[in-house]
């Protein structure tokens, strides 16, 4: 229904220039969203004007609460107009980037182990079609590409190398279009699909000890600034603010108080979170 409405209203605005949005498209279709790019900008430049006439009201309102004076009131509220309506469609147009990187990053953290599946079933001589089956009960990106390989080929009687062909243009993966242009590849020529994936299942273990590696090295730079500037420097704050107090007054039980019990739980969070986000651990 959105989609509708916001093409009917701006369809016709944004169909000449979508020729200079061909780097968004190209983010939509691997980001994984069900839209065109004529209606993924659509609905953007609606939400663009909700966001322009929803910040013009709030803003002249609020602040002809504050003044009397209506040219500083219909200024302001048309500059945060414009500020509010400008992120929200910067936002709309970074959102498929920030959607399609982490599709990446999640399909990177699963390739080794999924490699892997996939040369053990290689091993026993099992048809391409098959391995595909297996693999698409696993969770995560991974398990559904291989779902989608498996319906098209088995249910619509597509082609299997075309199927893999299908889901390899579209992933923001580099690592797995590669797999799957090379499993095409192996098909087309008939080569040996298990010795194939051994490689790669070596290939991408390496790999994946890199990243353990890089993320150990990660963890200790992280840790090194996590108990200099929070745990040390805290404390020496609240040294240095015992002794000063005296001498300069004021009531410094509060701040102490703000770091012990706010400051430095939310900042241990904030690692955890930083943390958390570089593993490469599934």
């Amino acid at each position: 229904m959105l989609k509708e409405w916001s093409v009917k209203l701006f369809g016709s605005l944004v169909s000449p220039y979508l020729d200079s949005f061909d780097p968004l498209e190209a983010k939509i279709k691997s980001s994984r969203l069900s839209y065109t790019l004529k209606e993924y900008l659509s609905v953007s430049f609606l939400f663009t004007l909700i966001a322009f006439i929803v910040s013009m009201l709030s803003g002249s309102t609020v602040v002809s609460l504050f003044t009397e004076r209506a040219v500083f009131s219909y200024t302001f509220s048309i500059v945060m107009s414009v500020l509010a309506s400008g992120c929200i469609f910067i936002f709309f147009y970074w959102y498929p980037s920030i959607k399609s990187n982490s599709i990446r990053t999640r399909i990177e953290r699963d390739i080794p182990f999924a490699v892997a599946s996939m040369t053990a079933s290689a091993s026993s001589g099992t048809h391409p079609t098959e391995i595909f089956k297996m693999m698409s009960i696993r969770r995560g990106i991974i398990g559904e590409d291989c779902k989608r390989i498996f319906r098209d080929a088995k249910m619509f009687g597509t082609d299997i190398s075309s199927a893999m062909v299908k889901v390899a243009n579209r992933t923001p993966s580099l690592a797995w279009s590669e797999l799957l242009w090379g499993l095409v590849s192996v098909i087309t020529t008939g080569g040996d699909m298990y010795r194939f994936l051994s490689e790669k299942t070596r290939d991408s273990m390496q790999q994946y000890r890199r990243m353990l590696e890089a993320y150990s090295r990660q963890i200790n730079f992280y840790t090194e600034i996590y108990i200099t500037l929070i745990i040390v420097g805290t404390l020496f704050f609240i040294v240095l603010s015992s002794v000063m107090s005296p001498l300069v007054g004021g009531n410094i039980l509060l701040v102490q108080t703000f770091l012990v019990f706010f400051f430095v739980p939310l900042t241990s969070v904030g690692f955890i979170v930083l943390l958390k986000g570089l593993s490469p651990l599934r």
